[in-house]
Order: C-alpha cells, then structure tokens, then sequence
C-alpha cells in the first residue's frame, strides 16, 4: 500500500459504471475554461459517509437517476496531484449499479448526461494539466479503460 510521505488532506469519492447495451452513461460539465470536461456520475463523500452512499446519492444528483444493486469493482488510492495547491491523499471507490428513472440532473454544473458507447469513452477524456481536475491525469481512467475491456482489479494504487 502507498503511504503518504506528509501530512495531505484526504479526498474520498465514488464513482458508478452504470451500463445499458454497450454503452457507459457519462455527465457533461462545463469547467471554469468553458470546455466540456466528461466523468462517470458519482463525486465526493461528506465527512463520515461511506463510498457506497456518497455513490448513490451523487448518481441522484448528477443524474436523476436511483440506484440498486451496487457492487464494488475497484478502489483506487495514493497521493494526488503533488507539488500543487490541491494535492491530496485520494481514495476513489468504483461500482457498477442497476440505474431506474429519468435522466434528470438537479447539479448546476452538469450541463449533459449521455450514454456513450464503449467504443468512444476514451476519445471523449481529455487529459489536461491539474490542478483544475484531477479527473484529466490519466491514471484516474486507467479502471474504467481496464472495466470497459472486462479486466477490471480490485486495487489500483495512484
């Protein structure tokens, strides 16, 4: 297990795959730049909530969208975004869920929900310097990469 080697605040996440037909479902927001930037619905944990609640309730917000049946698929973990003025220790839980309802997005910044093939997810990342997003370094997609070719781990240190 990665150790942090100073004292950084902790980040913790969740994320879902929800899936239907081949296709990954993916939120649309604008960044402070005014470009699109593309993620799984899901985002932080508040203090003393488990991954798997901050999953579902972020899917309800970023979405409209309840979720059942969730499973965990991986867990990523290490230091963030080093040397800058947002690094942090980050622990990201990844599930797959059973998706209900209509796609109906009560976060202001989520300006799109759009199912997307497998076959294009990638082409939709785009990778940038931090720190606005650390979603943009490459390595937070590694999971999704290796859970949309069926080859998803359970741990992933960052």
């Amino acid at each position: 297990m990665t150790r942090p080697t100073r004292t950084l605040p902790v980040k913790r996440a969740a994320h879902v795959y929800l899936v239907r037909d081949g296709h990954l479902l993916l939120v649309e927001e604008r960044m402070d730049d005014g470009s699109i930037f593309y993620g799984l619905p899901g985002g932080k944990a508040n203090p003393g909530e488990t991954l798997g609640d901050a999953a579902v309730r972020q899917v309800q917000y970023e979405t409209g969208l309840t979720v059942t049946d969730l499973t965990f698929v991986s867990l990523l973990e290490g230091e963030l975004l080093t040397g800058t003025r947002n690094e942090c220790y980050a622990t990201f839980g990844r599930f797959t869920a059973q998706a209900h309802g209509e796609i109906d997005p009560s976060d202001p910044e989520v300006v799109g929900v759009k199912w997307v093939p497998f076959a294009q997810v990638e082409g939709l990342v785009r990778y940038g310097p931090p720190p606005e997003c650390e979603e943009r370094n490459p390595l937070i997609w590694v999971p999704t990469r290796d859970f949309l070719s069926g080859e998803a781990r359970s741990y992933y240190p960052i």
